[in-house]
């Protein structure tokens, strides 16, 4: 994360103002603009007839992706001319992209361009093409880096973005926080979300960052349908006093109950929810416009401009105020509700400190911020507490809507939090509502925040199908964590959802160090430079392809799988073996699966050490060389070690046998250890400090912060960092941490 420069602190009287800032304006509101609907109409008009213009380009798309991934005994021809004349077989692919600080970052545009087919590796590997057939991308917290990334830019090839410093670890110049300014100055509220924002969307912004979320829809990539709908999701902290509020000392984070959790949307068309509180949608470019029952509450004070993108992507990684639960609490409460209870730990091949050490970490990272630093700068914020400053505040929109939850209808200001907090980290909700008639989902999980060698477990994804039978949403059945790890499903792509016709089918991807241990994004404060990115995008395809054209027919048999049950069509005979090698097929495994601490898969003699020696640390420079990331493919790379139940997983993947032996046997060796997780850097606290230098100068000039006045003041808050945490060299303190297997 990027800090503020310091001259910012002497500059607040005078910006320069940059090209594009705009601010929040209020305005007389039309009497033809629908405020609220409820989610039980369905699609929005705007996003069906977006639909009719999207169908044609993925159809178009789909061509060329089917031809090149060529699947056997499959005619492209006559299924392409059969979808065209009949628009409701034509298939629905959405690309979810997980939480996980940079990590998730990198790993989702690594994701994107892997099935990119401007990306000659990509083509290469027989995968690009499949992003341009997509209809729907998803992002949560670091996933939204990415999907912003990706969305303000029309979605341009990836390699353009890296290149061009879009992911320039530069800390943004002081004329970037003019928005600030200029919204105090208009008589609005400030939050974390404002500044968070900003600092991430600078550079991929082009420094033009005032344009807003909503007027993305007006641009002709847009309105003619040639790029995906993107979402950003949100969790939110409900007020002390109203149904569901859950709080430690104040601080509210959202309820772990999937029987009772709401997930926010937000695309350039609409704000809201369709289960859970609101079960209603406002339109994203009148966000910030003071409601009551669906109307306005005053004619002429209509917002625009509240849904700076900005904004929107700093609410959506708001997890700040969540750091004070964690310390306070070690780690105990509401936090990292992904992890496996411990009664469930206890079944398994963990660390028997593995509780304590996950906990260890967290606090370790965030403690020090905490008690050296957050004071001074909530008395720079006027004195303000992070319980007021430390989300995505906005007017709430459902205030007295009565298709809304009673208790949301009382609330006058909306407390949004990075969707993490929610115990989901990837962001499958909006994208397999039922009206979205979802057909292949592909989700990248990069969040690393279930075991404290950092990776996945598959926990996130459970709690995901919890949430969807709670809430009667199709959803295909999973394994339990032991056949997770038992059946290797965290190393190599699987399938759920195969024999399922009624679900969507799903392609879970979890992150696996291929070419590159991925876990350690960032070895010093500042981030991964250009060289580094490349690594990490590299080793996204490797996982993605497994360096394997029959495994890339495989994912293209799922991109239509639906679509022909629907036709009524034969499956390819290459197909059924594709679902019947690499899909669950309902079976629970039995034992107990060793820790998941991988080595590099194409290079299993690699140790970490080595490889951040020879090959991380040299390419820290943007102008270093990078070593070749796939550099000690073994002799043989088509052969995989089969699980030791159920499906065949990996039979034709790259992982070999003795890879996958090291890889969930060998729980001393050291590659486990590199697990620097973090959304922001050292430089966190610069950003911070340096921010509340500058609201205390908006605040003595007359701007406010925090919660809207209207509202009498509970101390509101969040919870939940994960792996947005401060940046630690966690590969030092898990060394320290060494245990054994008795």
């Amino acid at each position: 994360m990027k800090s503020i420069p310091l001259v910012l602190v002497v500059a607040l009287g005078g910006f320069a103002f940059a090209a594009g800032a705009s601010a929040p304006a209020y305005g007389t509101c039309s009497s033809e603009v629908t405020y609220i609907r409820p989610a039980s109409e369905g699609l929005s008009p705007e996003e069906s007839n977006w639909l009719d213009s999207r169908r044609p380009q993925v159809v178009s798309a789909l061509k060329s992706y089917l031809t090149l991934a060529a699947i056997p005994g499959f005619n492209v021809s006559a299924y392409v001319s059969t979808i065209s004349a009949n628009s409701s077989a034509v298939p629905v692919i959405g690309q979810a992209y997980s939480g996980g600080g940079t990590r998730a970052a990198m790993g989702a545009v690594g994701f994107y361009q892997s099935f990119d087919s401007r990306y000659s590796k990509s083509v290469a590997a027989k995968t690009g093409g499949l992003s341009q057939a997509t209809t729907y991308v998803a992002g949560l917290s670091g996933g939204c880096i990415a999907i912003m990334a990706l969305a303000i830019n029309d979605f341009v090839d990836v390699q353009t973005l890296v290149t061009g410093g879009a992911f320039n670890n530069s800390d943004a110049p002081k004329s970037a926080y003019e928005l600030l300014q200029l919204k105090t100055n208009a008589g609005f509220n400030l939050s974390i979300a404002d500044v968070m924002g900003i600092a991430e969307i600078f550079y991929p912004a082009k420094g033009v960052i005032g344009p807003t979320f909503s007027g993305l829809f007006s641009s002709a990539a847009y309105t003619n349908g040639s790029v995906p709908l993107p979402f950003l999701i949100m969790a939110e902290g409900i007020p002390q006093g109203l149904p569901g509020s859950t709080s430690y000392d104040g601080i509210l984070f959202p309820i772990n109950n999937a029987t009772n959790q709401t997930i926010y949307e937000i695309s350039p068309i609409e704000f809201g929810s369709w289960q859970g509180r609101a079960q209603a949608f406002t339109p994203t470019s009148l966000l910030g416009t003071p409601l009551k029952a669906g109307v306005p509450a005053n004619e002429s004070k209509c917002v625009t401009g509240w849904d700076s993108s900005a904004w929107v992507l700093g609410a959506a990684i708001a997890a700040q105020a969540d750091w004070v639960v964690i310390v306070d609490t070690n780690n105990t409460l509401g936090i990292f509700s992904r992890a496996e209870p411990s009664r469930k730990r206890e079944k398994l091949a963990y660390p028997p400190n593995e509780t304590e050490l996950m906990a260890e970490l967290q606090v370790e990272e965030l403690g020090a911020f905490l008690t050296g630093d957050l004071p001074g700068i909530l008395s720079l914020l006027g004195n303000a507490t992070i319980q007021e400053v430390g989300y995505g505040l906005v007017t709430n929109p459902f205030l007295g809507y009565g298709e809304s939850e009673v208790g949301l209808q009382e609330q006058a200001t909306l407390v949004l939090v990075d969707a993490g907090e929610s115990g989901q980290e990837s962001p499958i909700w909006p994208l397999i509502q039922p009206v979205r008639k979802m057909d292949f989902l592909l989700v990248s999980d990069s969040s690393g925040v279930e075991l404290s060698s950092g990776w996945m477990n598959g926990t996130n994804l459970i709690n995901t199908a919890a949430m969807a039978i709670a809430n009667n949403v199709p959803f295909p059945k999973l394994p339990n964590v032991i056949t997770f790890l038992i059946n290797n499903y965290t190393l190599a792509p699987v399938f759920f959802g195969c024999n399922e016709p009624d679900v969507p089918l799903l392609l879970y991807v979890a992150d696996a160090p291929y070419s590159a241990y991925s876990n350690a994004t960032t070895l010093v404060g500042t981030g991964p430079s250009e060289a580094q990115i490349q690594l990490l995008l590299q080793n996204t395809l490797d996982l993605v392809s497994q360096s394997n054209t029959t495994w890339a027919q495989c994912i293209a048999c799922g991109s239509i799988l639906r679509s022909l049950e629907r036709l009524g069509q034969a499956i390819p005979d290459h197909c059924k073996l594709c679902f019947e090698s690499h899909c669950w097929q309902g079976e629970m495994a039995t034992g107990t699966p060793p820790f998941v601490a991988p080595p590099l898969l194409l290079s299993p003699n690699t140790t970490f050490a080595e490889w951040n020696a020879t090959t991380w640390q040299p390419a820290f420079s943007e102008t270093g060389t990078a070593s070749n990331p796939s550099a000690g493919i073994p002799a043989n790379p088509n052969t995989r070690a089969p699980p030791s139940c159920g499906p065949q997983v990996g039979a034709g993947h790259l992982v070999t046998e003795a890879a996958l032996s090291v890889s969930t046997a060998d729980t001393t060796m050291d590659s486990h250890a590199p697990v620097i997780i973090g959304l922001l850097s050292a430089n966190l606290v610069v950003l911070l400090g340096l921010l509340a230098l500058a609201v205390m100068q908006f605040v003595r000039r007359g701007g406010k912060t925090g919660i809207s006045e209207s509202q009498s003041a509970p101390r509101y808050v969040p919870v939940h960092v994960r792996d947005e945490s401060t940046s630690l060299n966690r590969t030092e303190y898990v060394e320290a941490k060494r245990y054994s297997d008795d």
